[in-house]
């Protein structure tokens, strides 16, 4: 089907051949096939007029009509040498009207779908009705953890003191002096803390203290006149369980400094 120009070099007597080879070069971008289509028109027309207007028995007349006739053997020759070539880049040719589309096999764009039309919007996205129900929250007070009898970690924290437990008067009250914990790092103190004794950087040190808790501990330190056990401790600390597990091999708890003579008794003394 695609040979179809043949026809004009071999039905065109030399006047219609150099057609086909302009197509054909026109189409396949050959400057020289369409070049060789031009010599064809211009030598095979003017042989063709040339035999016309001179005499019949003249030799002009003669020799015109035997370049009428080379020339249209020498188009069918060439059309045909050439038609390979022809038939191979129409195979390989894709016109541009049968480009792949955006995103079709061989295309440098990823596939995505199309866009919608520019009067249609695109639909809202539908919403419930009622917006959904917030999740509840913990309450603010945080409740004791609840542990089995057998808990070792149960076993391990310390009993709490009675009301009728009587530790002795404590120390004369003075004035309290500002202990300030700096927020910034401290060394970390690897050795037993005496509770009595410690400072804020000290407290502070400790795993799972901070500023905040520290100035807690010294606050109640100081309104006790000391702690009388570690158990006191613990509970002015607000320390958990698993809290006290991991400090009770670096906690030591002396017995507070008995109060300076003549002063009264600091504590709360129960009558028995």
């Amino acid at each position: 089907m695609h040979s179809w120009w043949l026809l004009l070099p071999i039905l065109g007597l030399s006047c219609l051949g150099g057609f086909g080879f302009l197509y054909v070069g026109l189409r396949a971008r050959r400057p020289a096939w369409w070049i060789a289509g031009i010599g064809y028109l211009l030598i095979g027309w003017t042989a063709f007029v040339l035999t016309g207007e001179t005499d019949s028995e003249s030799a002009l007349s003669d020799w015109m009509a035997g370049l009428v006739l080379a020339v249209w053997a020498a188009s069918i020759v060439h059309a045909f040498l050439i038609n390979s070539s022809w038939l191979k880049w129409r195979a390989g040719h894709r016109p541009w009207y049968a480009e792949q589309p955006p995103g079709g096999p061989g295309s440098p764009y990823p596939p995505g779908p199309l866009a919608p039309p520019p009067s249609l919007s695109p639909t809202a996205p539908e919403y419930p009705s009622t917006p959904p129900i917030s999740p509840a929250y913990p309450s603010e007070a945080p409740t004791m953890p609840v542990y089995p009898a057998g808990d070792p970690t149960f076993a391990a924290y310390p009993p709490l003191p009675q009301p009728t437990d009587y530790f002795g008067p404590g120390p004369a009250a003075g004035p309290v002096p500002d202990q300030r914990v700096d927020a910034g790092p401290q060394a970390a103190n690897t050795g037993p803390v005496e509770v009595n004794s410690a400072g804020p950087h000290d407290l502070a040190a400790l795993p799972g203290f901070d500023p905040q808790r520290a100035r807690q501990v010294l606050a109640e330190r100081d309104r006790r006149g000391g702690f009388g056990s570690l158990s006191e401790f613990v509970a002015a600390a607000g320390l958990a369980p698993h809290e006290y597990a991991r400090l009770r091999d670096r906690l030591v708890c002396a017995p507070p400094a008995p109060p300076a003579p003549g002063l009264p008794p600091q504590g709360r003394v129960l009558d028995v």
